[in-house]
């Protein structure tokens, strides 16, 4: 199994919770007979979380263990992974949560299991600055799944629906994309820097590391802070903000000295993309840092566009772009045909017309139109990744 295939999958997964995310768009407008939004809701969040992300960073961390030489022993592990994804998508928009659906998605946090193990093994042939981080996001994998193995339990003694049932959810959440997939991003990038000989300072990452670790462990009491928690949660949570604050200023420490060499490395389609990705992490880690204030997280919890909102500055301003511009550089995607970096350019602008008019819709003014504009303008985002995933190859891995 090659990083490349792998990469090619994840992009028709995302294309596919594209796809799936305009549809709910729609609902809201327009109905559709037949179709549950909660049952679509929930296709939706596991394809992009494991069909898109957990996908191509599976990608990106065997591009870096075997850059693209195929790997057999882990082609049968991915077929199964594509099974469970395969299955999720069939029985979910049907059924919501119910045996089918819960055997595939059981079936895949069983997969990840054998991957992080493997992985974890594989991963001493990698720099320790490397190695530090991408064994942090497999605990914090590990971890998460404690959410979902929960339920059961959860729903036959107090039911679903209640507030632990759904802080077993945000659990999950909050340790798979604030966990799993930072750190793993992280990897990526040190080992970025480590192939293009641009020297990182070892303590600046020692310390950066550490404090994203801190802040991650006590930021699960931020998710917790809709129920209205003795006032303890609160204070955890204000520190998990603050050092996570304290962690983005070590994150500028080190890219400021490195960004001019860095520049330089890669084309210009990837350096706009690394901006965005950088100004979207540092907008996330201010969120979760005023979320700890009372107030703030009351607001977060009743106005349902400010959490969408925020899912969506993670997933389509802190991830995914982030992914494009990492497999561009490292020359397994190119955005160098007119059509693809006319996609980069849809994509990029949709992301941001409509995560302004998620979170602003009342200061905006906008009325009944809403549902009709904010569908419009997801189409671009649609458009966009088509057009990058399916754009001509023209550049050769390196």
């Amino acid at each position: 199994m090659q990083a490349k295939t792998i990469w090619r999958v994840a992009l028709a997964f995302f294309i596919i919770s594209a796809v799936l995310g305009l549809v709910l768009r729609l609902i809201f407008f327009k109905p559709i007979a037949g179709l549950n939004y909660q049952y679509l809701l929930h296709t939706h969040s596991h394809i992009i979380l494991l069909g898109w992300v957990f996908n191509a960073l599976m990608a990106g961390v065997h591009f870096m263990l075997f850059r693209n030489k195929s790997n057999k022993k882990f082609f049968v592990l991915f077929l199964l992974f594509q099974i469970s994804l395969l299955g999720m998508l069939f029985t979910f928009p049907f059924q919501g949560y119910a045996a089918l659906s819960i055997t595939f998605s059981t079936l895949h946090i069983v997969l990840s299991y054998f991957w992080a193990v493997w992985v974890w093994r594989e991963a001493k042939s990698l720099p320790k600055l490397v190695r530090a981080p991408l064994k942090a996001g497999l605990i914090y994998l590990v971890l998460s799944t404690i959410g979902p193995f929960s339920l059961g339990p959860i729903i036959a003694k107090i039911g679903p629906g209640s507030d632990t049932y759904f802080m077993a959810i945000y659990y999950y959440l909050h340790f798979l994309y604030n966990g799993a997939f930072i750190f793993m991003l992280i990897s990526l990038f040190f080992w970025l820097m480590n192939e293009m000989g641009v020297a990182i300072k070892s303590t600046l990452a020692e310390r950066f590391l550490l404090l994203m670790n801190i802040s991650c462990v006590l930021g699960v009491s931020l998710s917790a802070l809709w129920m209205k928690p003795p006032a303890i949660f609160y204070i955890i949570g204000a520190v998990a903000g603050l050092v996570q604050l304290v962690a983005l200023g070590y994150l500028f420490k080190i890219i400021k000295p490195i960004w001019p060499a860095f520049k330089q490395k890669i084309g210009r389609p990837a350096q706009i993309i690394f901006h965005i990705v950088i100004l979207s992490f540092a907008l996330k880690v201010f969120l979760q840092a005023f979320s700890a204030i009372p107030s703030v997280a009351s607001l977060a919890y009743e106005v349902r566009n400010y959490t969408v909102g925020y899912l969506h500055l993670v997933f389509l301003g802190v991830l995914s772009p982030f992914l494009l511009a990492w497999f561009n550089v490292t020359g397994l995607f190119s955005i160098n045909t007119i059509s693809k970096k006319l996609g980069l350019g849809i994509f990029l602008v949709g992301y941001l017309i409509t995560e302004v008019m998620i979170v602003s819709q009342k200061q905006l003014g906008i009325g009944t139109d809403y549902y009709q504009l904010l569908f419009g303008f997801s189409v671009l985002l649609l458009v966009g990744i088509v057009l990058l995933a399916l754009g001509k190859q023209q550049n050769k891995l390196r």
